[in-house]
């Protein structure tokens, strides 16, 4: 991606929430559109199992309820839609697709935010 590629991407309005080390060091983040879209999420593999991806997920999912979001939803992995179904989400669709003309999918999950878990802390 060039600079300004990601210049706009970073300047569209969306949310992005960054999980730092108590050394300001990044380890995940999160990116809501504006219409709750969950566009990336990462942790870093050194936080993975350690509870920042839940605890920053939690933590941006109160964010998006503060700002009038009633629904969230994502094209998740594998991996990712066992975190996403452990956290309150449905699959809606199995999506299949190519990829730079590799076969993979993915799966359209969505979640509704009326009853949501309050907020996590995790300290790594």
């Amino acid at each position: 991606m060039l600079p300004e590629q990601y210049h706009a991407r970073v300047t569209d309005d969306r949310a992005i929430t960054v999980a730092v080390s108590n050394n300001d060091i990044p380890a995940a983040f999160i990116e809501f559109e504006t219409d709750g879209h969950i566009d990336c999420f990462y942790c870093h593999p050194d936080v993975a199992g350690l509870g920042v991806g839940r605890a920053l997920f939690r933590h941006a999912q109160s964010q998006a309820i503060a700002a009038g979001f009633t629904r969230l939803y994502v094209e998740a992995s594998e991996a990712a839609r066992r975190f996403f179904l452990r956290e309150g989400f449905k699959v809606t669709a199995l999506r299949e697709f190519q990829l730079r003309s590799v076969a993979i999918h993915n799966h359209s999950m969505e979640k509704q935010l009326e009853e949501c878990a309050e907020p996590l802390e995790a300290v790594f």
